[in-house]
C-alpha cells in the first residue's frame, strides 16, 4: 500500500479551452517554470484573495 499524503489531491476538473487559451496557459507555465496544473492552482490562489470589483 502507498504513503499517505497530507495534502492528497483526489479531485478531477476538466474543461475544455480553445487552442489561444491553451496557448496563453502554456506561456505562463513556461515562463514560470511550472506545469500548466501550478498556474491554475495560483490563479484560484489569486481570485480569492482579490476583492470584488
Amino acid at each position: 500500500m502507498g504513503k499517505k499524503k497530507e495534502n492528497a489531491k483526489k479531485n478531477i476538473i476538466s474543461c475544455r479551452i480553445d487552442d489561444n487559451e491553451m496557448n496563453m496557459l502554456k506561456q505562463c507555465a513556461s515562463r514560470d517554470g511550472v506545469s500548466i496544473t501550478e498556474v491554475l492552482r495560483h490563479s484560484i490562489n489569486l481570485l480569492i484573495s482579490t476583492p470584488a470589483i
